[in-house]
């Protein structure tokens, strides 16, 4: 064959290639391999086919056949390295792409792709090296500039990752992705107009961007504007069908329209997409147990120990978490299991209540690590037989489990299911508070922030001026159980006066307790205080925003967790009146005391 025609061959091979039909692609360098079978180009095209078509054990064979054939040929490594990369042989690529470097120390695409395999391991500070490297052969390289960008925005440095993505835009303004990933920065800072801003231009670059559309419709989710939010993340859906992030984010739109079946749908497509995705696993159990249906809720909620948010919890935890969890098969006769706090104040308070349940079912000593001031309340619990807090040496143990594991070892499923045994935490009989009772007086304690700040509390929260109509009543007393900035919020409104402040002796919950078992009623934010009166069977009246905690559930007056509490929902979401309102109603109908 002349070499016009092996020139055909490779041209028409190409052309295939370009119309994406791979099949006859591949055939046409197979003709290629059968007039020369140590033709290298040929070898490595046709197993960049063979990796699109998934015949990666073929795609392998060509690239070492091209290796043995000519050990110098860089991008048989590259080829190589992508290969082991994609399969999940993360060491396997970094030898290849090393190999590659020393073959061509000039090689900015396999120090590039040197950084994805270091990212993939985990290992962010040597991916930055890498692309610093490749950036460093190749300043114009804007792919490499950007990969550094997208590490340092994995890293949380959004500030320093968008000054990246900038430096990027200068060398490839045409570089659609630096837009979106901007975009992405610039919604974790709040920045919500430069953020929108910037995603609208990755779109209008390319309009096929299913990324940005994604992006785009996580900052309108930010924004509280789900319906504008769900329809970016169905135009990217759209665009691509297989985008795992996009189902995930829709659902988490849908949820707050109040479409709890497709919310539910959603996160089950972006599972069936990537069964790995923890997020999508652990928002889907929240939708089970918001609708009451525990079985599949806890059991999808086990995978919140693979939440990102956990692994520092797990790495300080070590000593309990290098011991095998329970499982609720082991023989347990001379054993100890020790249960242990995982997330806040409010979770440990509703989820001991199972202590007693679980006891009487797994049979065996139990001992209880518990944060610092959960210690002196916990100590009521006749069923714990060793309690010590964080800060003190971890007791001798067989198995751990995590508190909120409990559920799901007792089979609930649903409700019904839960122990109407309240109270089930019980205040010191010693009276600390010397608080008046009389009749026709009320005297009601209230928290309105929390003393943990960030996104899971956001939406959940109310202003303190909330209260004011209560403050000038002669029939009311008020006093505060907001521990943290509580003191700072009323002397900000002037309410020093009004408001009876014992929060520096609210020490731990145990004193909170004791102070709650002397008042009348308690109207509390979606915080530990809420939980902490309805687990001593206090009355307890919780305003609640319109989509609440999946505890709360998504209708309904009445806690199925605490008998006492009374809930009060938005009817508009962000918006408190109407909820207050309704409070003030009811003290009027419960305690016949007006509030204007």
């Amino acid at each position: 064959m002349t070499s016009k025609s092996m020139e055909e061959l490779f041209a028409k091979a190409l052309e295939y290639y370009k119309e994406k039909d791979f099949e006859n692609s591949k055939i046409t360098y197979q003709k290629i391999l059968e007039i020369d079978e140590k033709n290298v180009e040929a070898l490595v095209n046709q197993g960049v086919i063979y990796k699109i078509l998934g015949e990666n054990k073929k795609a392998y064979e060509n690239y070492i056949k091209a290796i043995n054939i000519n050990p110098k040929h860089t991008l048989t490594y590259n080829n190589l390295g992508n290969l082991l990369k994609d399969t999940g042989n993360l060491k396997g690529a970094l030898k290849v792409y090393s190999d590659a470097i020393k073959l061509d120390p000039k090689n900015y695409h396999a120090y590039n792709n040197l950084g994805m395999a270091y990212e993939k391991l985990g290992d962010n500070n040597k991916a930055i090296q890498a692309y610093k490297e490749s950036v460093r052969v190749n300043p114009k390289f804007a792919k490499a500039i950007n990969n550094i960008g997208v590490v340092l925005y994995k890293q949380k440095k959004y500030e320093q990752a968008i000054e990246i993505f900038k430096i990027a835009l200068k060398t490839d303004p045409e570089y659609f992705e630096l837009y979106s990933n901007m975009g992405a920065c610039y919604n974790k800072i709040k920045k919500y107009d430069e953020a929108i801003e910037s995603l609208n231009i990755a779109i209008e670059k390319n309009p096929k961007n299913a990324g940005a559309y994604t992006n785009l419709g996580n900052v309108y989710n930010k924004l509280f504007d789900y319906k504008t939010a769900a329809k970016m993340h169905e135009k990217s859906i759209e665009l691509d069908p297989n985008g795992s992030n996009a189902y995930s984010n829709v659902g988490t739109s849908y949820k707050y329209l109040g479409q709890i079946k497709k919310s539910i749908d959603s996160y089950k497509k972006a599972i069936e997409l990537d069964p790995n995705f923890v997020n999508a696993h652990f928002d889907l159990s929240t939708m089970y147990l918001a609708k009451g249906d525990y079985k599949l809720g806890f059991d999808e909620y086990e995978w919140r120990f693979r939440k990102e948010e956990m692994i520092p919890h797990i790495i300080k935890n070590k000593d309990i978490f290098s011991k095998p969890m329970f499982t609720g098969k082991e023989e347990l006769s001379n054993k100890t299991i020790l249960l242990h706090s995982e997330q806040g104040f409010g979770d440990s308070i509703q989820f001991i209540r199972f202590l007693s349940e679980f006891k009487k079912k797994f049979p065996c000593k139990i001992a209880v690590k518990c944060r610092d001031e959960l210690k002196e309340l916990f100590k009521c619990i006749s069923e714990i037989d060793v309690l010590t807090h964080r800060n003190e040496p971890t007791p001798d143990f067989d198995y751990h489990l995590p508190i909120m594991s409990m559920p799901k070892l007792l089979g609930l499923k649903s409700n019904k299911d839960l122990s109407k045994q309240t109270p089930y935490l019980f205040a010191n009989k010693d009276k600390e508070f010397d608080i008046k009772s009389t009749k026709g007086h009320l005297n009601i304690g209230i928290c309105w922030s929390a003393s943990i700040t960030g996104e899971s509390y956001d939406g959940k929260v109310f202003d303190l001026e909330y209260f004011e109509p209560f403050l000038s009543n002669p029939k009311i007393t008020v006093y505060s159980l907001q521990v943290g900035d509580g003191s700072e919020d009323i002397k900000r409104l002037g309410f020093q006066n009004k408001i009876i402040d014992l929060t520096d002796k609210l020490t731990d919950f145990s004193k909170t307790a004791s102070l709650m078992n002397e008042l009348d009623l308690v109207i509390s934010s979606d915080t530990s205080v809420a939980h902490l009166a309805g687990a001593l069977n206090k009355p307890v009246w919780i305003p609640l925003q319109k989509v609440p905690d999946w505890r709360w559930q998504n209708k309904g007056e009445i806690s199925a967790w605490y008998p006492s509490a009374k809930l009060f929902r938005q009817k508009t979401a962000r918006s408190w009146d109407s909820v207050f309102q309704s409070i003030y109603a009811k003290i009027f109908s419960n305690y016949k005391i007006k509030i204007k």
